[in-house]
């Protein structure tokens, strides 16, 4: 881009709602249970154009819709013109470095609502961008699917469990629960359940007992 004399992210902007103006087609209109056709506007086109700043009348000129159009498809998208915090990149990249040094892990999405809780909004691009600057490493790392895990040390077998329950399938009343021994590694207990109450998790436990015998600790995630 920089060989076509485009070099801020600014100039990037104009050229593509350029190419939008003068590259694309209208809308095509696509039918729906009632009423008559609507114009097919993918949510994130407009998401992209609020985001950088864009007025709704600058959009339907784009889009070649009305405004009613798109404040109607930002109704249903449940978006909104917002107005971003107005922080320099330093100053985001310091509060964005308080939150990673506590939640080494979290991803774009986490890190945005976290931000939205201290009352700094800032452009999808601009926490991309910092999130580069303040954590190359686990980005390439998040990249490739390796991450380093925690290292701790565990004396003996049965000195210490592990006892965590997944709930990815529980819109069909599936719950898996399974507990390991963190020396060895070894399942402890592991069975898919109808239900996370106490009573379940506690015979699961107890299945685990009665072969391994009692555990010294147990640690479970809340």
């Amino acid at each position: 881009m920089e060989a076509l004399g485009v070099s801020s992210r600014a100039d990037m902007m104009r050229l593509r709602t350029e190419c939008v103006k003068y590259g694309t087609d209208k809308p095509q209109r696509v039918r729906s249970q009632c009423g008559p056709p609507n114009f097919d506007i993918p949510k994130s086109i407009l998401e992209n154009f609020l985001e950088n700043g864009c007025e709704v009348s600058y959009i339907s000129k784009l889009l070649t819709v009305s405004q009613s159009t798109i404040y109607r498809r930002m109704a249903a998208f449940g978006l909104s013109k917002r107005n971003f915090s107005q922080i320099s990149d330093n100053e985001l990249d310091v509060e964005l470095g308080k939150i990673l040094k506590d939640f080494p892990l979290c991803g774009e999405n986490l890190l945005k609502q976290m931000l939205i809780i201290k009352r700094i909004r800032v452009p999808r691009w601009r926490l991309r961008e910092s999130v580069h600057r303040m954590d190359s490493r686990g980005v390439r790392e998040r990249q490739t699917g390796r991450l380093h895990r925690r290292v701790y040390n565990v004396m003996g077998p049965n000195h210490l469990w592990h006892i965590d329950t997944n709930h990815k399938l529980v819109r069909w009343r599936f719950v898996i629960v399974g507990g390991i021994d963190g020396f060895s590694r070894l399942i402890m207990f592991l069975k898919c359940t109808d239900n996370n109450i106490s009573e379940t998790l506690l015979q699961c436990f107890l299945s685990g007992v009665d072969k391994f015998g009692i555990p010294n600790r147990v640690r479970c995630i809340p």
